[in-house]
């Protein structure tokens, strides 16, 4: 009976290839071991697996892991009017879309 409950959760996944891109695979599949279904799948997990750490997992350098523990540690102060002015002078120009593109106008000389 468990043999029954682990088939009924199996999925298919089919995929059409040319005649040569399956030549190929079956090839690779042999010169692993493997056959033609259990390569695809290894394969389709090893990339899988890769896309998803290099989407879930940010990677930082000592030095940069030591400068973001120190940030946690120590927030910085909140922000000055310069900064606030400056802040409200970027939602302005870009209407609160952080993807939109714009040009920054002219600063009088005097800042």
């Amino acid at each position: 009976m468990a043999s029954d409950t682990a088939a009924l959760e199996r999925e298919r996944i089919t995929a059409r290839v040319p005649k040569d891109v399956r030549e190929r695979l079956e090839e690779a599949a042999e010169l692993s071991g493997a056959t033609l279904n259990q390569f695809l799948v290894q394969a389709a997990i090893e990339k899988a697996d890769q896309l998803l750490e290099r989407e879930r997992v940010m990677r930082l350098s000592e030095r940069d892991s030591k400068w973001l523990l120190e940030l946690l540690d120590h927030p910085p102060k909140p922000p000055n009017a310069t900064l606030r002015e400056a802040l409200a002078d970027y939602h302005e120009a870009t209407n609160g879309d952080p993807n939109r593109a714009f040009d920054w106008p002219t600063r009088p000389d005097e800042l």
